[in-house]
C-alpha cells in the first residue's frame, strides 16, 4: 500500500513538473507552422494595410508566414468572436483598430468580453488626430467662430459620420460635449458620402482623416479649422488643435489604427516572443517611413501598453455616448 502511495505521488510531482516546463518548451518551438491574423473588416483601408506589413515582416523574422485573413461581419464583431473562441497558442491572433474598443458601448450584449477574452500583444500605431473640416460656403474661419455658428438658434448645423459609433460620429459628439456646440448628427454609408454629403451641402462640418483631409484642402474643395489631437499634426502644421482654440479639455488622436491581441489564456512566452518580434519591426526606419504615407504614428511597448490604450478609450468612447443619448443597439 506504502508502495502504491509513494508511487501514485512520485506520478504526481512529475505530472506538475511538465507541466510546468510545458509552456517554457512550446515558446521555444513556437511558431513550427504558419500563424493566421484575423482581420475582422473587408481588405482595404489603412488597417488592413497596416496588418499586411506588420505580417509580412514580423512572419520574416519568426521564419514563418503570417497570413492575414479577412473576416468582415456585424462591425467587427464576426472576425473578433472567431478570435476570441480560438484555442491559446498564439496561431490565431486578432488584428484590430479603434472598433475594438467602441464596440462595448454600442452593443448590450457581445459574443465575448472585449478585455476577459483576449491577451493584448502589442500596440503597432495609431493617427494622431482628426481634421476638423467645413465645406467653402461655411462663413466660420476658426474653431470659435466654428461654435459660435453652432450655437445659433435654429442654425441646424451638421457633422457627418459613417454611421453611428464610428470615430468620426465619436469625435464630432465629443466637440459638442466639450464646446457647448449642439451639431446635428447625419449618418452616411461610407466615408466617401460624408466627403459628397459635404460638397453638396448637406452637411457643413466633418472630421476627417489627416492624409482624406489634407487632399481636400490641398485642392480648395475643403476648408480645415482644427485638429482633434492636443498639439498639432505634421499635414497641417498651421492649422490650430481645438484645445489651442480655447477649449483645453478637448483631445482625442485619430484612433488605434492597428493593435494585435490574441486569445485569453495565450502563455506569457508567446506573448511576449511576438511582443518582441512586433517592436523590433516597428524600429525599422522603412516602416515608420510606410507609416508616415498613411499618417500614422507607429506604437510599440509592452503588452501593457495596449491594455492601458484599451481601457482608458472604452471609458472615454462609452462616455461620449452616453453623453450623445445614443442607445446601444
Amino acid at each position: 500500500m506504502k508502495t502504491n502511495s509513494r508511487f501514485a505521488s512520485a506520478v504526481a510531482t512529475c505530472l506538475v513538473a511538465m507541466a510546468a516546463v510545458a509552456p517554457a518548451a512550446q515558446a521555444q518551438t513556437y511558431p513550427d507552422r504558419p500563424i493566421k491574423m484575423i482581420l475582422p473588416f473587408g481588405p482595404g483601408g489603412p488597417t488592413d494595410s497596416v496588418a499586411r506589413i506588420i505580417a509580412q515582416r514580423v512572419g520574416a523574422r519568426l521564419g514563418q508566414p503570417i497570413v492575414v485573413d479577412n473576416r468582415a461581419g456585424a462591425n467587427g464583431l464576426v472576425g473578433t468572436e472567431a478570435v476570441a473562441r480560438a484555442p491559446a497558442d498564439g496561431y490565431t491572433l486578432l488584428v484590430a483598430p479603434t472598433a475594438h474598443a467602441i464596440n462595448p458601448s454600442m452593443y448590450k450584449k457581445l459574443p465575448y468580453d472585449t478585455l476577459r477574452d483576449f491577451a493584448s500583444v502589442a500596440f503597432i500605431g495609431n493617427s494622431p488626430g482628426l481634421v476638423v473640416v467645413v465645406n467653402n460656403s461655411v462663413p466660420a474661419k476658426s474653431v470659435k467662430e466654428l461654435v459660435a455658428l453652432a450655437k445659433q438658434p435654429g442654425s441646424n448645423l451638421a457633422f457627418g459620420s459613417a454611421g453611428n459609433g464610428n470615430l468620426l460620429h465619436l469625435a464630432g459628439e465629443y466637440f459638442n460635449m466639450k464646446t457647448g456646440a449642439s451639431m446635428l448628427h447625419v449618418t452616411y454609408k461610407s466615408g466617401g458620402a460624408v466627403v459628397q454629403g459635404l460638397f453638396t451641402g448637406e452637411i457643413q462640418v466633418a472630421f476627417l482623416g489627416p492624409p482624406q483631409a489634407a487632399e481636400l484642402v490641398k485642392a480648395g474643395k475643403l476648408r480645415a479649422l482644427g485638429v482633434t489631437s492636443r498639439e498639432r499634426i505634421p499635414q497641417f502644421p498651421d492649422i490650430p488643435a481645438i484645445a489651442e482654440a480655447g477649449y483645453p479639455d478637448y483631445d482625442m488622436d485619430g484612433g488605434i489604427q492597428a493593435a494585435i491581441y490574441a486569445p485569453a489564456r495565450t502563455p506569457a512566452e508567446i506573448i511576449q516572443k511576438l511582443n518582441r518580434e512586433i517592436n523590433e519591426v516597428l524600429k525599422e526606419p522603412a516602416i515608420r517611413a510606410q507609416f508616415d504615407t498613411f499618417a500614422l504614428t507607429a506604437g510599440g511597448g509592452g503588452p501593457d501598453v495596449l491594455d492601458r490604450q484599451v481601457r482608458t478609450r472604452m471609458q472615454l468612447y462609452g462616455q461620449i455616448l452616453r453623453a450623445a443619448k445614443v442607445e446601444p443597439e
